[in-house]
């Protein structure tokens, strides 16, 4: 892959990882779901806590991610930011990136918590078909979290 196109490849994984968080944020489930492969692996088991102890298996498949992230988001207002990707680009259809992250939570009255903030990294698999880069598979790793 020449330089040019390594760059515009990263640029447009930059653009997909920012349609994320918004598309999560202001709940478009039909745009978010376009983000992923149908084979999408989603894991973010103890994404809650810090040390947590890992149970069960991570979500898997485009469909199964939608109803997961809607179900756990939609009573929620939240804001999630992605900072200093370190984006590795493979080859002309797989890609790899972590993700600095933050994201505020803020629960109705009542919850488990009221306002969360979440610290660490989101470690990713890209693929690229019909000219588009999609998310293959996503985990999320804690450094810290705040919950009050």
């Amino acid at each position: 892959m020449e330089p040019v196109e390594r760059l515009v490849a990263i640029e447009e994984i930059k653009a997909l990882k920012a349609r994320y968080f918004r598309l999560m944020d202001v709940k478009d489930w039909n745009g978010f779901a376009q983000l992923f492969t149908p084979d999408a692996l989603f894991d973010v088991r103890g994404a809650l806590e810090e040390n947590p102890v890992i149970t069960g298996d991570p979500v898997q498949g485009r469909d199964a991610i939608v109803t997961y992230v809607r179900s756990g988001i939609t009573p929620l207002t939240s804001a999630h930011f992605g900072h200093m990707p370190e984006i590795e680009i493979l080859s002309g259809t797989e890609a790899t990136g972590i993700w600095a992250l933050l994201d505020i939570l803020r629960a109705p009255e009542g919850g488990q918590f009221r306002i969360f903030r979440g610290y660490g990294h989101y470690h990713e698999r890209y693929s690229r078909a019909d000219g588009q880069w999609r998310i293959a598979s996503l985990k999320i790793t804690r450094l810290m979290v705040e919950a009050a």
